[in-house]
């Protein structure tokens, strides 16, 4: 383990942990960060190369074997928050290295003959992309798509709210939707379901296809009409009590639920 004592918040080998609560490592930045033991070490479990983990002195021990492959930067408790720049008390984040956004082609031959894809059109609340992530991995999706209006699926947020679900599931970053749903149904054999507020088919009765594609919108206007017409169809999860809606992370895993474990494959 190539152990390196951190003595300096200007220290420049640790300068992409430096004021993390002021910003956050954008896309282009080719790296991201995860925050807390669990974290990171699905991060080194994962096919993720990792760039560096900066380590509290008293939680080194607790570091896995695999972490051996790595440069560790080592820090007393103070100076390591002096570095992240809030009250950080999980004692260990790593940094990683984003890969080249996948595309839907990409993933042709890894889709089986039942499939189910989620698909974020403009999803910009960090919690809530995080929670769709987690959701999508823990009931079978296939991949998730992403536009490029969506929160970023390697935020610190976003991988700490889906648990560490975008180092574990496909993520296809698309900057052209309509294209991708478009090559979806025609290429791969998808069909595509649009989630909607009313007049879809209520979700208690929707069947599936064998592969699916589940089109969730924007919180605050929900799909594009131009993408729900693009829809084979839309569904509806009724609701009572004149509740107008359910939070868009919520609702995906209710739609979820139903696809994976109780719709009849049409």
């Amino acid at each position: 383990m190539d152990l390196i004592r951190v003595e300096s918040i200007d220290d420049q080998r640790v300068a992409v942990y430096r004021e993390l609560h002021r910003r956050d490592l954008i896309r282009r930045s080719g790296l991201f960060i995860v925050e807390g033991q669990l974290l990171v070490e699905r991060l080194l479990d994962s096919s993720f190369e990792t760039h560096s983990i900066l380590v509290d002195e008293r939680r080194l021990s607790a570091l896995p074997e695999c972490a051996a492959e790595t440069s560790v930067f080592i820090a007393k408790a103070g100076l390591l928050e002096e570095i992240v720049g809030f009250n950080f008390h999980r004692g260990v984040l790593a940094c990683g290295y984003r890969r080249t956004p996948l595309a839907i082609a990409s993933q042709a031959d890894v889709f089986g003959e039942t499939a189910l894809v989620v698909a974020c059109v403009d999803v910009q609340d960090p919690t809530n992309l995080g929670t769709i992530l987690r959701n999508s991995a823990a009931f079978g999706a296939a991949a998730v798509i992403v536009t490029r209006q969506c929160a970023d699926p390697f935020s610190r947020r976003v991988i700490r709210v889906s648990m560490g679900a975008a180092l574990k599931l496909p993520i296809v970053e698309s900057d052209n939707i309509q294209q991708c749903f478009l090559e979806l149904r025609e290429q791969h054999r998808f069909e595509l379901i649009a989630t909607v507020v009313e007049g879809g088919t209520p979700l208690e009765t929707a069947k599936r296809a064998r592969r699916t594609a589940l089109m969730i919108g924007n919180e605050a206007h929900g799909l594009p009409d131009d993408i729900v017409h693009l829809a084979d169809r839309g569904v509806t999860i009724p609701m009572q009590l004149q509740t107008d809606s359910l939070n868009v992370s919520v609702a995906t895993g209710v739609m979820l639920y139903h696809f994976t474990r109780v719709a009849v494959t049409e």
